[in-house]
């Protein structure tokens, strides 16, 4: 639930940034973990955003890396409004499975956390991509596996089949919380035992 709400509530801050700096190529341009600031009930808000305007390109590659679109990569890389896109693929990739998204040895070489999960996924491993310790809710996998689809295409290499990010909000937002798991059992004549 926690993580779903942190996803959700990042999102949503995304496209608020989006309908109030509509002037801005990429109008985050800095989205990761540590950009995303948690309240008490774990309600995110986003910080660091509209600084791509300020940051050298040299400072941007040094901070961005693990979050860093492909479109962004090298001295000629030239991000969009998709390279946000990327950037709340890979927290939400980070956030599924609790791993941090640099560069990773895998089975094939180095890749990054979207390399990774899909590389999990191509050889059948799909239990693996998952934290373990989220839990395991009534329905829970479901829609765990449809917030990893999401994004999975928003870290979509090719630009031009990437999601926008309206696309990965409704994607996100039709993602059902997980049924709470019942603290109580039923006997054998049908009462319910706490």
């Amino acid at each position: 639930r926690k993580r779903l709400r942190i996803v959700k509530g990042a999102a949503r801050g995304l496209s608020h940034l989006y309908e109030e700096l509509p002037m801005l190529t990429v109008p985050h341009g800095h989205l990761k973990s540590s950009n995303v600031l948690l309240d008490g009930t774990f309600q995110p808000a986003l910080s660091d955003y509209a600084l791509v305007p300020v940051l050298t390109a040299t400072h941007a590659a040094q901070v961005m890396m693990a979050y860093k679109a492909p479109e962004c990569v090298g001295s000629h890389g030239k991000p969009s409004r998709k390279s946000d896109v990327w950037s709340l693929g890979i927290l939400t990739l980070e956030v599924l499975t609790g791993k941090f998204p640099a560069c990773r040895q895998g089975r094939q070489g180095t890749s990054d956390l979207a390399g990774w999960v899909n590389s999990v996924i191509t050889e059948e491993r799909t239990g693996e991509v998952f934290d373990e310790d989220m839990s395991g809710g009534k329905g829970n996998e479901e829609e765990m596996l449809k917030l990893l689809q999401v994004a999975l295409t928003c870290c979509e290499a090719d630009i031009d089949k990437r999601l926008d990010l309206k696309s990965a909000l409704a994607g996100i937002e039709e993602i059902r919380e997980p049924e709470p798991e019942s603290s109580s059992t039923l006997t054998g004549e049908g009462e319910s035992k706490s």
